[in-house]
């Protein structure tokens, strides 16, 4: 009878400690999972409070007087700007690009449809038939207004891709803030099959996504956009340009 006690005294003692660490155990595992969640959400919410760092605009370039005139009913569009006079003139002779006064651009759907689009020191360089462009067709066309010209047009292109780093995506728009707020700028060449349009940047800005109306200002401009930041796709960078000349 004795060793039956003992052994059952030891049993209980053993299930006693095991449930003890299974315990320990389920503690350290719960408090590893909330430092996690929290980490997480931190991180979210980091980099949702960092989206104005997108916004910026080139020093000669400024916002068109009547911007208000053509504020949708709901949501935003994006605010047009126009260059300096003479802003990439210098860029574009060194390439050999003939200049385009401001008002001589082609009207609407006289031009052949844009082949791809090219930003120079953001490494993007992307066929527009891997781009995806929001128009009729989409379930969102109730929410959004097509506007699309093509390249030498007097009208608004508009191009939408991916994040990522390799050249088809727009992950590298993420880098256009910085150049232009240095006054370095940043060129946007668009092919079409016959020729080269060189766009100057202008500015770009952030807008929700479910926020953002398409738009066009009656000038010749080009807009690339990419759902940022990456952890949350919540908000769209618009670096927007004008015509600048052709080749």
């Amino acid at each position: 009878m004795e060793i039956g006690l003992d052994y059952m005294q030891m049993r209980s003692q053993a299930q006693h400690l095991g449930v003890r660490w299974t315990g320990i155990a389920l503690l350290a595992v719960g408090i590893l999972v909330a430092v996690g969640g929290i980490a997480y959400y931190g991180l979210l919410y980091r980099d949702w409070a960092s989206v104005g760092k997108y916004a910026a605009s080139l020093p000669r370039a400024a916002p068109l007087e009547d911007a208000a005139d053509r504020e949708p009913e709901s949501g935003q569009i994006v605010t047009p700007y126009a260059l300096d006079e003479g802003a990439y003139a210098a860029r574009a002779a060194e390439l050999g690009y003939t200049l385009i006064p401001e008002g001589a651009a082609w009207p609407i759907d006289t031009q052949p449809e844009a082949r791809s689009v090219n930003v120079s020191g953001l490494a993007i360089n992307a066929k527009t038939q891997d781009l995806g462009v929001i128009g009729e067709s989409d379930d969102e066309s109730e929410s959004y207004a097509m506007v699309r010209a093509n390249p030498g047009e007097r009208g608004a292109m508009w191009f939408f891709g991916p994040y990522g780093k390799g050249v088809q995506s727009f992950g590298g728009l993420a880098d256009a803030a910085a150049k232009l707020e240095s006054g370095e700028g940043v060129t946007i060449f668009v092919n079409n099959g016959a020729d080269t349009y060189l766009y100057g940047a202008t500015d770009t800005q952030v807008i929700p996504k479910d926020e953002l109306r398409l738009n066009s200002s009656g000038r010749a401009t080009v807009h690339l956009a990419v759902e940022v930041p990456p952890s949350l796709l919540s908000h769209y960078l618009v670096l927007s340009g004008e015509l600048v000349g052709v080749k």
